[in-house]
């Protein structure tokens, strides 16, 4: 055999090694090289893909790409706003009298096994997730938000009571591809659309969802893996490996195909900073969040953007631990409010964040019809001078250390008594640690050496499912509630502070809070912006005074997109986001 003979030889072989690998892959080559994948991330692992009842925000990823919602949000043409389109729904909300809206399910819709969805569908969805008995944590969000639906918290609250009938719900079965809904004051169509894009108002497939229900059925296994859960989405959930990644494929046959452009999307499960610094620069990730260790180095690249953010982090403080003998007294509270240094946690911990000794964030009111933000109101600015009169965003060591002697004193404890807080931060937490750490040098200067902390991690578990363990394990936890609908009523950022909301992440409750809360919630108010804004301030007065919880930081994000991701907005878009999940891979 020639030379060149064996050359053109091995050439072949080559050629059909590189053909059979693509075929044993169950991809053909050219299909692989053309595939359109957008690489993003989580910080934390979605608990279960139960929208009802699992608080962790992580479940929207899965369920925005693989499942449907009636609505969604979709980018303006012109990049700068958005508007609301049906997906499982056939158009808008149609108006039939003030209180009464028709939703048309559209007859294409199915689930991906190709089991049709109806009426029915969304029917025996939101039952299950207005049950008194599952007592569902995620049930407010279809019962109250930017609408309220006749006698659905009433309902959903009442236990094993029996007071309130299923079909005194505001909830109806017209036919067989439409529901009405009845609301308890009047609202927009945009209004009635807003309350069905969170993924508690998703359909459930009820084949799954009674599969796992329990005896008692006060619990079901529905979602706690891919096999016991359905989606019916703009992409399949191919692959859940816990912990690690998820991989979403696209599905072809869904009625809103055409608007999705990525052929695959892969959402990695990385806790750790460092790992996603890596990943982005490595070129394995399409979009990254610095943090505060990390943003020195990409703040002046052209592909970084920032807006501030709809979150205002907070300390929790445990006001029933029985080791803690001042845990329960308001001087105590008062004492860790004004103890926190929070330009220099801002600065050097979070980095690039804005300090904040008030609660309402920066978006409150951002898309109310004057677009007038509650901070930047009249209200909002006689709060942060009041603030601001104690000290620099409410730091003031000298009250701080006087309230807490009222503390020692009230609980009969002498000057020499020492008293060890735990301050309690998930593993992943970073600035929560950091923050920690730092406080604990703060206290035992301001404090005289009465007061110690002691930093300790949540050991694998979220710090609600932790605090859930006892309330002898923590006094003090870092953490950040958003609430999107205060966008546009600014007060409905208090709501997970109220005694009725089952999971709130404070112990702590105020009638009189409870009480403005409902004055601000009053439907009377919701066509009165500025009396809304003047009823916000004394909410967010009494929140100080009481200390529901200590507000430290104003989020500000930084965000970053690889060079190959083509956006469908020009801005940030409250409400939107940067519309990703529309977006495009550049080839």
């Amino acid at each position: 055999m020639s030379r060149m003979t064996r050359t053109v030889a091995l050439l072949l072989a080559a050629i059909m090694m590189v053909t059979f690998l693509g075929a044993c892959s169950g991809k053909p080559q050219q299909q692989a090289d053309t595939a359109k994948v957008f690489r993003t991330y989580l910080t934390t692992e979605c608990p279960i893909l139960n929208g009802h009842d699992s608080v962790e925000s992580s479940l929207q990823v899965p369920h925005d790409y693989c499942s449907s919602p009636l609505y969604r949000v979709f980018p303006d043409e012109d990049g700068m706003g958005f508007h609301y389109i049906g997906d499982l729904a056939e158009g808008m909300p149609v108006q039939i009298d003030e209180f009464n809206w028709q939703i048309k399910i559209r007859k294409e819709a199915k689930w991906h096994n190709g089991e049709p969805i109806n009426a029915d569908t969304i029917i025996y969805s939101w039952k299950m997730l207005l049950d008194p008995i599952l007592a569902n944590q995620m049930a407010d969000f279809l019962s109250t938000g930017s609408i309220t639906i006749v006698n659905a918290r009433e309902y959903q609250r009442q236990g094993t009571e029996n007071t309130v009938a299923w079909e005194d719900v505001g909830i109806k079965k017209i036919d067989d591809h439409t529901i009405q809904i009845t609301t308890a004051y009047p609202n927009t169509a945009e209004e009635v659309c807003a309350q069905f894009v969170d993924r508690s108002t998703f359909p459930v497939y009820q084949p799954y969802y009674e599969e796992g229900m329990n005896e008692s059925r006060t619990q079901t296994t529905y979602g706690t893996t891919l096999d016991e859960w359905m989606g019916c989405g703009p992409y399949f959930f191919k692959t859940w490996e816990y912990g690690n990644m998820h991989v979403y494929e696209k599905n072809p046959d869904h009625w809103l195909a055409d608007l999705f452009h990525y052929d695959r999307v892969e959402v990695y499960v990385v806790p750790d900073m460092n790992a996603r610094v890596q990943m982005w620069e490595s070129g394995k990730l399409d979009y990254f969040v610095p943090d505060a260790n990390t943003i020195d180095r990409y703040i002046n690249d052209p592909r970084m953007v920032s807006y501030d953010s709809l979150a205002v982090d907070h300390i929790d403080i445990n006001c029933k631990n029985p080791t803690n003998p001042i845990s329960g007294l308001i001087e105590y509270r008062k004492a860790i409010y004004h103890a926190i240094d929070r330009e220099t946690v801002a600065r050097d911990i979070y980095g690039y964040m804005k300090p904040s000794g008030t609660y309402v964030s920066g978006q409150a009111g951002i898309l109310s019809p004057s677009g007038l933000l509650y901070r930047e109101s009249e209200p909002g600015k006689a709060v942060t001078e009041m603030v601001n009169s104690w000290g620099p965003h409410g730091y003031n060591p000298d009250m701080a250390r006087d309230y807490m002697n009222q503390a020692f004193s009230k609980a009969g404890l002498s000057d020499n008594d020492v008293i060890t807080l735990k301050w309690i931060c998930e593993g992943s937490d970073v600035q929560g640690k950091a923050t920690g750490e730092f406080l604990m040098e703060q206290f035992e200067t301001i404090f005289g050496g009465k007061i110690k902390l002691e930093v300790i991690s949540t050991a694998g578990m979220s710090a609600t499912q932790f605090k859930k363990t006892g309330d002898d394990k923590w006094d003090l936890s870092p953490n950040q509630w958003t609430r999107s609908l205060s966008r546009k009523f600014p007060y409905m950022c208090f709501y997970y502070y109220l005694s009725t909301y089952g999971t709130s992440p404070n112990n702590y409750y105020s009638e009189e809070f409870d009480a403005q809360y409902a004055v601000c919630d009053d439907p009377a108010l919701k066509g009165d912006y500025d009396k809304m804004l003047e009823e916000t301030r004394k909410l967010e007065e009494i929140y100080l005074e009481k200390v529901i919880h200590v507000p430290t930081v104003q989020r500000v994000v930084y965000e970053m997109f690889s060079d190959r991701v083509k956006l469908p907005v020009e801005r940030y878009i409250p409400g939107l986001g940067w519309g990703t999940i529309y977006g495009d891979i550049i080839k």
